[in-house]
């Protein structure tokens, strides 16, 4: 059993304007520079000690996870591109709201999979997660507690798989609407399927939701 800290990267400009981020690099604005402060006093605040921090080569998760990590005496980074934020191909740097628009058949409460919503260019959501398979397992295996930084959707991604449900197709494009910054999560397992199957509110026996705080406002 492993102790993830799932921790999403700092707020960015688009984030704010609530365009979409996808792979782009964009570092935190200011109200993310307030969050990684938060963060950091959250990580405290829990007692748990992480052997490493895993991320993307990408701002934001990459300058948030350095700057956690700055914190942690004797802990390193670890930047792999199977972290990097989803594809989201050419809608990338557009207006969330545009993108409903015009794709509306992709987004309505229907038969459609969130998962499978690929947009021109990109990759869908299983697509992502099945990337991080390998490498997950690999540190569920290897550390004792570590902590993972990502931005939205990918944290969406990784949240899921953890607790072995699929997300809500509003959430395929800037991830799920959640508060908290920080989720410590314990697991045996990242496994692709579990994000594939399962609903909201099933979460499996191996998986235990330790905590979780609120977002700084």
């Amino acid at each position: 059993m492993s102790t993830v800290v799932l921790i999403r990267a700092g707020c960015t400009d688009y984030d704010d304007q609530h365009r979409v981020l996808g792979t782009l690099d964009m570092p935190v604005n200011q109200r993310g520079q307030e969050q990684i402060r938060e963060i950091i006093q959250q990580l405290h605040a829990s007692g748990i000690r992480v052997e490493v921090v895993l991320t993307s080569p990408d701002d934001p998760a990459s300058g948030t996870a350095h700057a956690v990590a700055a914190t942690q005496a004797g802990v390193k980074v670890k930047e792999l591109d199977e972290l990097r934020n989803v594809n989201l191909g050419l809608w990338q740097g557009l207006p969330e709201s545009d993108i409903r628009k015009r794709f509306p058949r992709l987004f309505r409460t229907a038969k459609e999979d969130s998962t499978e919503i690929c947009p021109p260019e990109g990759e869908t959501l299983s697509d992502a997660c099945q990337r991080l398979e390998r490498v997950l397992c690999k540190a569920i295996r290897k550390y004792k507690a570590f902590a993972i930084v990502a931005p939205e959707p990918l944290a969406t991604v990784i949240r899921c798989t953890l607790q072995h449900r699929r997300p809500s197709k509003s959430a395929c494009l800037c991830g799920e609407e959640l508060s908290d910054l920080l989720q410590i999560i314990e697991c045996n397992t990242f496994e692709s399927a579990h994000f594939m199957v399962g609903d909201d509110s099933s979460i499996c026996d191996s998986v235990q939701i330790v905590g979780s705080r609120e977002n700084v406002q």
